[in-house]
């Protein structure tokens, strides 16, 4: 189970400025294909889109203090990564944070993220933010092989994306990609859910080139135009989750994703 970390928002003020609770954590590796054995580089980065300029662009970088950050092995084995993160600036504000991961196991692999604080941001709100990201370990980066793996799997998140289409053997430009929303594990409807690509900056309110509305069963789909680095946004404001230390509980879960120009395994579609 992912590591949870509350901190009362009275020592918010002294930590970070601006507040993570109008941002959004993701993560992101600088390859989806690695070499059994080999490293790939795992960033753990923080940016604005909780405000309205949904991008890539760097807003900050979190405390790895209210951060767990987690490395599941293709056989469901966690190891915690956040120890092992450098930052990527000198300044304590800017950058992003960055581990060195080298798999040992062939299969799919995912980094999840998870942070839950009580902040002030003019008054007492519970952020709740979730990430995940996955990569593909190799033998052979020539006939690459995917074993039976459950991307479609919650991990138990309070607010998360869960990916229905196989990053690497469904996957690619021209091909839907389908995410699915839960809050406390139950789908959750009329959710608006961006798929923002690499270099693109969202129009304000609602942008119908990059995003949808999750239907009934939590369901949004796309289809990608173009091979690039994705990132998957989605909101939830729980206006009933309360308590005497906050007013309501705000919700953030990323998911990032290469998209390829073609299918990592061919064309397969299973």
């Amino acid at each position: 189970m992912l590591l949870r970390f509350i901190f009362s928002f009275t020592s918010f003020a002294a930590l970070l400025c601006p507040s993570v609770i109008a941002h959004d954590v993701w993560l992101q590796t600088n390859t989806a294909v690695v070499r059994t054995g080999e490293w790939l580089h795992v960033d753990l980065r923080l940016g604005n889109h909780g405000n309205g300029h949904r991008d890539f662009k760097l807003a900050g970088r979190v405390s790895l203090d209210w951060v767990s950050v987690e490395h599941i092995t293709p056989d469901g084995s966690k190891t915690d990564i956040r120890e092992r993160m450098f930052a990527t600036a000198s300044a304590e504000k800017e950058g992003y944070w960055s581990a060195i991961v080298v798999p040992s196991r062939p299969g799919v692999h995912c980094i999840a993220e998870s942070l839950d604080r009580v902040m002030q941001h003019g008054k007492s709100v519970r952020g709740i933010r979730t990430a995940k990201t996955y990569f593909l370990t190799a033998d052979s980066l020539d006939a690459p092989r995917v074993a039976p793996h459950r991307h479609d799997q919650p991990l138990g998140m309070p607010f998360e994306l869960v990916l229905k289409t196989c990053p690497f053997k469904q996957t690619k430009v021209g091909r839907p990609v389908e995410v699915q929303v839960l809050h406390h594990g139950q789908p959750i409807s009329d959710v608006v859910v961006s798929m923002i690509p690499a270099g693109e900056q969202l129009v304000t309110d609602f942008d119908p080139r990059y995003e949808r509305r999750s239907d009934d069963q939590g369901i949004v789909r796309f289809v990608p135009d173009s091979g690039n680095l994705y990132l998957i946004v989605a909101h939830h404001t729980a206006e009933n989750e309360k308590s005497e230390d906050y007013e309501h509980t705000s919700y953030a879960s990323t998911i990032t994703l290469h998209v390829p120009n073609t299918a990592y395994l061919g064309d397969a579609t299973r």
